[in-house]
């Protein structure tokens, strides 16, 4: 788990306690910790495509939303997560 996210933990923990928590908290909290996550690179998804009878190809996936990737970028267009190009 990355520093950040460990932090954003430990105010939840602590709001949590101290009874200083309401569903709008809850939510920034849900947000912030699914932003973090995106931030940390996944290595990709891969799958053989049949091209012909005797060829495939290898295409690259999110592996977040599953989308296909057709752009070798640092994240996805789709839906943000950062991505791992090595291998």
């Amino acid at each position: 788990m990355s520093e950040e996210l460990e932090a954003l933990e430990h105010l939840n923990n602590t709001a949590f306690y101290e009874r200083r928590y309401d569903k709008e908290d809850r939510h920034c909290y849900l947000i912030l910790k699914e932003a973090l996550k995106r931030n940390e690179p996944l290595k990709l998804k891969t799958k053989r495509v049949k091209v012909s009878i005797d060829n495939y190809r290898i295409d690259d996936y999110c592996p977040t939303c599953n989308k296909e990737l057709y752009i070798m970028s640092y994240y996805c267009p789709r839906c943000g997560q950062k991505l791992d190009w090595e291998e």
